[in-house]
C-alpha cells in the first residue's frame, strides 16, 4: 500500500514498512517480506521522522543490540512496544493538526501500524536513500 499526503506521485525516495514475526538474529529476507509493505515517500515521511527519533536509541528486537539512531538508508528493526510509544505520540498530536490531509495521513498510518501489530512483533522500516 502507498500512503500519500503531500508527496508527488513520481517521487522515488521512500521508506518501506515491513511487518514480520521476530525469529531472532537470523531472520531471513523471506520472513520480513511476508506481507505487502506500507510505502511512504520522502516528502511525507519527513512528517514521521520526529516520532521515530523519539524512541531512539532503542534495543534491536532481533539481536538485542542498541540501534543508536533511525537510519534512512538501512534496516530499522522496531518492536511492538516501541511502535506503541510512537503511535501514542502521533495520536496525541493528531488532535492539534489543522490540515485535514495531514490528519487523514496520520490516521491512516496509525490504523495500518495497529492492524499489522495485531499479528507482527516487528515492523522493520527500510529506506532507499
Amino acid at each position: 500500500m502507498k500512503l500519500y499526503c503531500h508527496a508527488n506521485r513520481k517521487e522515488k525516495i521512500r521508506l518501506d514498512f515491513r511487518p514480520c514475526i521476530n525469529t531472532g538474529e537470523n531472520i531471513t529476507w523471506e520472513e520480513w517480506n511476508v506481507a505487502e509493505p506500507l510505502v511512504i515517500f520522502a516528502t511525507d515521511y519527513d512528517m514521521l521522522l520526529p516520532y521515530f527519533k523519539e524512541v531512539f536509541p532503542l534495543k534491536d528486537p532481533t539481536n538485542g543490540e542498541t540501534q543508536k539512531s533511525f537510519d534512512l538508508c538501512c534496516h530499522n528493526w522496531i518492536g511492538r512496544d516501541d511502535w506503541r510509544h510512537i503511535i501514542e505520540h502521533i495520536k496525541s498530536d493528531i488532535v492539534s493538526k489543522e490540515n485535514g490531509d495531514e490528519k487523514r495521513f496520520f490516521n491512516q498510518f496509525v490504523d495500518w501500524i495497529e492492524s499489522q501489530l495485531s499479528w507482527a512483533d516487528i515492523i522493520m522500516v527500510e529506506g532507499n536513500l
